[in-house]
């Protein structure tokens, strides 16, 4: 994911190290996964407003999958962890 994969330490930029590069890709998913997970409960709470008064609802099961592609959070996503 990162291409110059460069750490602040202290008053240098260095290069990351692989644990350090791992870390931060598995952040960055993690965050993503988080932006997901608050979309879909939008999502849901929407509905449920749909649900209580009788109307139809917005969001189906093809809204909630495009989440996934949205995002970029299915399995093939995953950082890979180098060692």
């Amino acid at each position: 994911m990162f291409h110059n994969p460069l750490v602040l330490v202290g008053k240098k930029l260095e290069i990351m190290s692989y644990e350090q590069e791992n870390e931060a890709e598995l952040l960055y998913f993690k965050m993503t996964l988080l932006q997901a997970e608050i979309e879909m409960q939008g999502m849901i709470a929407e509905n449920k407003i749909q649900e209580l008064k009788g109307e139809p609802l917005f969001y189906n099961e093809k809204s909630f999958n495009a989440l996934i592609e949205k995002h970029r959070i299915h399995h093939n996503a995953f950082p890979s962890l180098k060692y």
